[in-house]
């Protein structure tokens, strides 16, 4: 077992939810409904968990075979908390991202960053926010230290280079327009080896933000 506070120190599972302590006291509150194959089981295979990542994370091998990080990690519900309390506090701050803590954009990028990767590729990420966010995100990823997402990323935004302050491009989305085939490819394999990347975002965001709740923003009057 780990010394983290983040360390689950037991575990209690409901109709609706699962509940767990971790070892600094705190309680989380885990939706049955995010993973469906735990939704799904008897209240007999809920119970079959097993405990991985030195503590952090839950498998049920009956249900699905185990990862190292476990279906459920701590680490990654925490992480997922900071990232919504930064978007808690853009929407406060009446969506305007210079009205937050450098914290607090730097999480609200990253958040875009992978939310957009994700869904629909880098390209969908840098139209959708621009290159002042995408500045930001590429600024946090290397002030975490993930090195494999910082490279695929920069790696990314190169593909663009060609048609920057190029008079075709009137607006963002006009990129979808003006990148050749061997472009958008080069991004598509790029989009997949960053789905692929192996690198935890949650662990290493906790180990430079902290686990604590993100405090609350300041305004300027």
């Amino acid at each position: 077992m780990s010394a983290s506070g983040l360390a689950i120190r037991s575990v209690a599972i409901d109709a609706t939810r699962l509940v767990l302590t971790l070892a600094d006291g705190r309680v989380l509150h885990e939706p049955l409904q995010r993973h469906i194959r735990l939704e799904k089981a008897t209240p007999t295979q809920r119970l079959a968990w097993q405990q991985v990542d030195d503590g952090h994370g839950l498998v049920w091998p009956d249900l699905w075979p185990a990862s190292a990080e476990g279906m459920v990690n701590v680490r990654d519900i925490v992480w997922d908390q900071q990232l919504d309390q930064a978007l808690a506090a853009l929407q406060q701050a009446g969506w305007q991202v210079d009205a937050l803590p450098p914290r607090t954009q730097e999480l609200v990028a990253l958040w875009r960053l992978e939310a957009d990767i994700h869904n629909g590729g880098f390209l969908q990420f840098f139209c959708n926010w621009g290159e002042a966010n995408c500045r930001t995100a590429i600024a946090a990823l290397e002030t975490l230290g993930a090195t494999q997402r910082l490279a695929l990323v920069r790696r990314m935004r190169a593909v663009l280079d060609r048609l920057d302050g190029s008079p075709e491009i009137r607006r963002l989305m006009d990129l979808y327009t003006q990148l050749d085939e061997a472009e958008q490819a080069e991004l598509e394999t790029l989009d997949e080896a960053y789905w692929e990347c192996p690198e935890r975002l949650s662990v290493l965001g906790l180990r430079h933000y902290g686990s604590a709740p993100s405090p609350s923003p300041s305004h300027s009057p």
